[in-house]
């Protein structure tokens, strides 16, 4: 799994013009093998102005993670779950979500499972197999790219929102981050990107303060109250409400940029009246919105879905306590692609 070499894919273009030195190529070529790369996916040999004495010497002191997709499930709501198959043949799952004219939005896997075992999660069944390294979080954005593209159609967001707790394998998507806002590279803005947490607060922190701001935060609670956040997210004995708060609190909000709360609606267990009462509480003093999602059921899960008129009474309330919210309806749930649905199993 580990290589001694540096992974092109993951490397910022500082690092990559760093690389190019120290192996004789220049710092100068950085600009046009990070272009070529990733915003015209180009081999390494088919970079113009490179030749082939650089191209060889770069090939052969570094590598470039690996990412293909092997499957498609394309839903009748339009949106595709794609199984990308990495180098060493692990199995990770991204969904494409259509949204305005050409415009698409990916989300991406930053580990193979996950550790995180939430109750209202297919992928936390799995456990974690291991963390992607940047590139190969990078190299989904490319393998969707190569397939969409074609069509006229364009990736123009990224959701860390895939298999995995994205901040409990922070350095690795701390760096794809910084590679996909490049604006050599694929130049993807940084408000068009969010990454979701349950809320690993030391690395809440390091976001913030790496990026500070910019990139979208999103922080799934699913709770008013400590003790059914600890029963549906394990995380939740570490770190609890109030650190949560006492982190998001802290965490800086350029321009009119909110905080988006992620709440799994889940019957019986966090949509009654004093749960949500408790939520509005918690969320006074905060910037932040409220995004419901309805639990999308997966074999052997302890809970079951929401009917629309449970969801829509969940907003009513919120509203009525004075908490801006919205709703997510399910988008790719036919093909095991919703939110939470995501385990390597297609129906």
């Amino acid at each position: 799994m580990t290589s001694a070499r540096p992974d092109l894919l993951g490397l910022s273009l500082a690092d990559l013009a760093a690389t190019l030195d120290a192996i004789g190529v220049g710092a100068t070529h950085a600009g046009r093998v990070f272009g070529g790369l990733h915003r015209r996916l180009l081999p390494l040999d088919a970079i113009e102005g490179l030749g082939p004495r650089h191209a060889a010497r770069i090939a052969d002191a570094t590598f470039a993670a690996e990412a293909t997709v092997e499957a498609t499930h394309p839903s009748d709501d339009g949106t595709e779950k794609l199984v990308f198959r990495l180098g060493d043949g692990a199995r990770v799952e991204g969904v494409l979500i259509p949204m305005r004219g050409d415009r698409l939005a990916l989300c991406v896997s930053s580990q193979v499972g996950c550790a995180m075992a939430c109750a209202f999660c297919a992928t936390g069944t799995l456990g974690l197999t291991r963390g992607l390294r940047a590139g190969e979080i990078v190299a989904q954005v490319h393998a969707a790219r190569r397939r969409v593209e074609p069509a006229g159609r364009r990736v123009s967001h990224v959701v860390f929102m895939g298999m995995g707790e994205p901040l409990h394998h922070y350095a690795a998507t701390r760096d794809a981050v910084r590679v996909l806002r490049e604006p050599r590279g694929v130049c993807i803005a940084a408000q068009r990107i969010t990454v979701s947490t349950v809320g690993v607060v030391p690395k809440m922190r390091a976001f913030a303060a790496d990026f500070g701001g910019r990139v979208q935060l999103a922080l799934s609670l699913h709770a008013g109250t400590d003790a059914t956040r600890r029963r549906i997210v394990p995380l939740a004995a570490t770190h609890d409400l109030a650190a949560l708060k006492a982190a998001l609190l802290d965490h800086p909000l350029p321009g009119r940029r909110a905080l988006m709360l992620e709440y799994v609606v889940l019957p019986g267990v966090n949509d009654d009246a004093a749960e949500l009462e408790a939520l509005a509480a918690w969320t006074r003093g905060l910037r932040c919105l409220v995004n419901l999602i309805p639990f999308n059921p997966f074999p052997g899960a302890p809970f079951r879905a929401p009917d629309d008129a449970t969801v829509r009474r969940v907003g009513a309330s919120l509203e009525a306590l004075g908490v801006p919210h919205s709703i997510r309806w399910p988008r790719g749930r036919r093909v095991a692609g919703a939110c939470g649905q995501l385990a390597l199993v297609t129906p």
